[in-house]
């Protein structure tokens, strides 16, 4: 896999699309599931990546500071995602090969993802009219990474 740039990673992963959220279990092992959705920002200059995902489920045990890995398979492979997958637990998981700059995660990811994006967690907030928790990571830290 080779760096790639924003305006890359933006037009293989355009805005309001869905991405696959790839990070630690809460009891160990690694969980995959599918996001709401997934914009780039730019807030006063601070480049972000802002996501959601429904109140109270998996992804509920991310604080500041957590690091996981959103991963850009296409559409058809994300939605295999919907409900949440254990790597530890699922055979069936189609996960891929995780770059070496990743593998210090031990976090398997999509298989056929054309981005990945190493995140670390810099806030999150619920949305105050529908059921979600907005998650929000400065993209400027992310790594990026194609096939």
């Amino acid at each position: 896999m080779n760096p790639i740039s924003v305006t890359d990673a933006f037009g293989n992963a355009p805005p309001r699309s869905a991405c696959v959220l790839c990070m630690k279990g809460p009891q160990g092992g690694c969980v995959l599931l599918l996001t709401e959705w997934f914009t780039w920002l730019n807030i006063k200059r601070n480049p972000m990546l802002s996501f959601s995902m429904p109140r109270g489920g998996d992804a509920a045990g991310l604080r500041e500071g957590d690091r996981f890995v959103l991963a850009f398979p296409p559409a058809e492979e994300a939605l295999r995602y919907r409900a949440p997958a254990r790597a530890d637990k699922d055979a069936e998981l189609p996960v891929g090969t995780v770059p070496a700059t990743l593998q210090s995660l031990c976090i398997p990811v999509p298989k056929g993802s054309e981005v990945l994006l190493d995140c670390t967690l810099a806030g999150a907030y619920n949305y105050p009219f529908k059921k979600v928790r907005i998650f929000n990571c400065n993209l400027e830290q992310a790594l990026r990474f194609t096939d």
